[in-house]
């Protein structure tokens, strides 16, 4: 469905360039990037800087004629910069790498993009532009948020929750069952095994979070 149509991202950073790599495998033409923070006609990862954001929300031609997808790394950012592009009724993709293994039953939600090697089994929902990273593991029956970053190497066991905008660095592992909340940062190697708050931050290996949500964290 999505052979020869053009594609726009917003952002033309590390996590760009890896996303216009799963839109090519996914049959999609990288069209260019905006990015204020790059000169125009800058090449980057084989296709030009095209402005700035501000041109894309100043100019609906744009809209018309191009796929739009937010591709800078900052969560912040790539979800205001969603909610924009839904409110101007952009067409946004949702991408998957052909090298991503993804269930049947499994449910991605638009804005998302699954890299190669992640694994999504089945039952699992992942909210709308979130980042199911390179070799990441989403076991059966997980809930992913909107606005979600899952870390290269991150694994979330059978039913764990994720909730809205929040960081699983690499290597993190979530147990089976266990939420963690919205906007909480889990750091890399950390292992959680219990609910962690909405806003926490487990920054360090193997930092341990009780079940019964006393809203302290050891790190």
């Amino acid at each position: 469905m999505s052979e020869g149509r053009s594609l726009i991202l917003l952002g033309a950073g590390g996590h760009a360039k890896v996303v216009a790599e799963v839109a090519r495998a996914s049959h999609w033409q990288v069209a260019g990037y905006l990015d204020p923070a790059l000169m125009r006609g800058e090449i980057v990862a084989g296709a030009p800087v095209l402005g700035g954001v501000s041109d894309l929300f100043d100019g609906a031609a744009w809209l018309r004629e191009y796929a739009v997808f937010p591709a800078t790394g900052r969560t912040d950012i790539r979800w205001r910069e969603f909610q924009r592009l839904l409110e101007l009724e952009a067409t946004v993709p949702t991408l998957v790498h052909p090298r991503a293994i993804v269930s049947s039953s499994a449910v991605i939600d638009t804005g998302t993009v699954v890299m190669a090697g992640a694994v999504i089994q089945a039952d699992a929902r992942v909210g709308a532009c979130s980042i199911i990273n390179t070799g990441a593991l989403v076991d059966h029956d997980c809930v992913i948020g909107s606005g979600v970053m899952i870390a290269p190497g991150a694994v979330l066991l059978g039913g764990a929750k994720i909730g809205n905008n929040s960081f699983i660095a690499a290597g993190a592992i979530v147990v089976p069952g266990a939420m963690v909340g919205s906007g909480a940062f889990v750091g890399a190697g950390t292992v959680v095994a219990g609910d962690v708050p909405d806003g926490a931050r487990i920054t360090s290996a193997r930092s341990r979070i009780s079940a019964e949500r006393q809203g302290e964290v050891d790190v």
